[in-house]
């Protein structure tokens, strides 16, 4: 390429990513977080559409074809050695538009103006939520990169609004947008961000969302963040009352059930309205069970324990532990429900984050789900808190510390169920168990779901904290 800058250029921006700086980009997309092929590498690379936001700097809205996988990945030209740099253009480099403060800017007024941009293969949409009403200021306001997500990537403006791009969108509409613009607009629950637009590409036969723009929530850092600072501060001093971390979690809990409440509230709805869990859907869960119990890693670490079996015997136990949904209700769900997808707000928590597990397929985020399985993550992210913690002490500490901390632990778990379960008396059908115990059943049996994925990801990444999943699969198979 020559050395001239490409600024008024964009279609040579895009030569240059496809031609000869297809290896830069390659390196570059194998270094970000939010790429899922890293250890594969890069083979085939293409544009797949392409588009100019802005032909000042320029602005170019790229959707790439890597593998197989689509990726969004907008982009700018910047001075040398300004933002997160994809290749070289001559004097000048080209960046990630989301480091360039005029991409955010631009991406608010094309939704607010419900633009329309023409590709070479398809049409990137902007639109508004209805009704929304922008507030003044944050086109001007100060722009800053959120710094820590994995598979999305986040621009605030001022303080009112945060652009979320969603890296790796899938044919169809993301639950995230889904259940936000539901929330929004038909429920009066307000413990989650209002959805203000989004931003989705449509091609021949098939849409996808590319970034959804949300209300800011003033907040005091993630639910995760908080619960292990206030642990910390404790050290000995586990046993409080009244303890304010556990009327927290008991707040949470009736936030978490007055959120499913809210999704079961639209009977005429097709794409949310609640249906009845059925004797298929039982076997299925408790099969998918089953099977994460009898991968070849878990029985090997739960040889010789209490409660370990055979395939056979942990569908039995599954089957009879998920026998009390019967005359219960599925509905869409969170579906990567913790304390990370929380906020800690000045007097309250806000629930983020509404797409699901970004590595299943989008039918599957999308299907309905006993609400349990949204307890049973967050239940499982109380108990990694507490183990969390402890692993912090000095090894000769550590026994006596965890002890401590996973007494608190099973106060807060009582806490998160009791709160629970008052709080969705108010959904119009059943979401939970009618009885305590049939509650407990089935909640244990999607807590072992849940870790059994967390039992993989420690195996894969973090092979020090093994211990923790390992122990609540050992204590919910544990016989009575």
């Amino acid at each position: 390429m020559a050395s001239r800058p490409l600024r008024s250029e964009p279609a040579e921006i895009v030569a240059l990513l496809s031609g000869s700086g297809r290896h830069d980009l390659a390196r570059y997309l194998i270094q970000q977080r939010w790429f899922a092929a890293k250890t594969r590498g890069v083979g085939a690379l293409a544009v797949l559409d392409w588009a100019v936001l802005d032909h000042e700097g320029p602005l170019v809205l790229l959707l790439l074809d890597v593998d197989g996988d689509v990726y969004y990945l907008p982009v700018a030209v910047a001075a040398g050695g300004t933002g997160s740099v994809i290749t070289r253009a001559g004097d000048e480099v080209v960046i990630d538009a989301h480091d360039e403060p005029r991409f955010a800017r631009g991406v608010l007024a094309a939704i607010q103006a419900a633009r329309d941009v023409a590709g070479r293969a398809g049409l990137f949409r902007f639109r508004p939520t209805s009704g929304w009403t922008f507030p003044p200021g944050p086109a001007t306001e100060a722009v800053r990169r959120y710094r820590g997500e994995q598979s999305n990537t986040s621009v605030l403006l001022g303080e009112a609004l945060v652009l979320k791009s969603l890296r790796r969108p899938q044919p169809g509409v993301n639950p995230d947008l889904e259940i936000t613009r539901f929330l929004t607009t038909r429920t009066g629950f307000r413990h989650s961000p209002g959805l203000a637009g989004w931003a989705e590409h449509e091609a021949v036969r098939e849409s996808r969302t590319l970034a959804v723009l949300q209300e800011f929530v003033p907040n005091q850092g993630d639910g995760w963040t908080h619960v292990l600072a206030m642990l910390r501060e404790r050290r000995d001093a586990i046993e409080r009352s009244p303890d304010p971390l556990i009327e927290e979690v008991h707040q949470l809990a009736a936030i978490t059930g007055a959120l499913h409440a809210s999704l079961a509230g639209a009977p005429a709805d097709p794409d949310f309205a609640p249906e009845p869990v059925t004797r298929d859907d039982i076997a299925r869960w408790a099969a998918r069970i089953a099977r994460d119990l009898d991968a070849a890693d878990v029985r090997r670490l739960l040889a010789g324990s209490p409660g370990s079996g055979d395939a056979a015997t942990y569908l039995s136990r599954a089957l009879a532990a998920l026998e009390g949904l019967s005359g219960t209700v599925k509905i869409r769900t969170h579906g990567d429900y913790h304390l990370g997808q929380t906020l800690k707000t000045r007097d309250a928590f806000a629930i983020i984050d509404f797409e699901g597990e970004p590595a299943r397929p989008l039918a599957e985020r999308r299907r309905r789900q006993a609400a349990l399985r949204d307890v049973a993550g967050m239940l499982r992210s109380l108990d990694y808190a507490a183990h969390a913690v402890a692993l912090e002490a000095p090894e000769a500490e550590r026994a006596g510390r965890l002890d401590r901390l996973t007494a608190w632990e099973h106060r807060a778990r009582r806490a998160f169920l009791g709160g629970y379960r008052d709080a969705v008396t108010a959904s119009p059908v059943p979401l939970v168990p009618s009885s305590e115990a049939a509650l407990l059943r089935a909640c244990g049996a999607f807590e072992i779901e849940k870790a059994c994925y967390e039992l993989r990801y420690e195996l894969d990444h973090r092979p020090e904290w093994v211990g923790i999943p390992l122990a609540g699969i050992r204590r919910i198979l544990a016989p009575a």
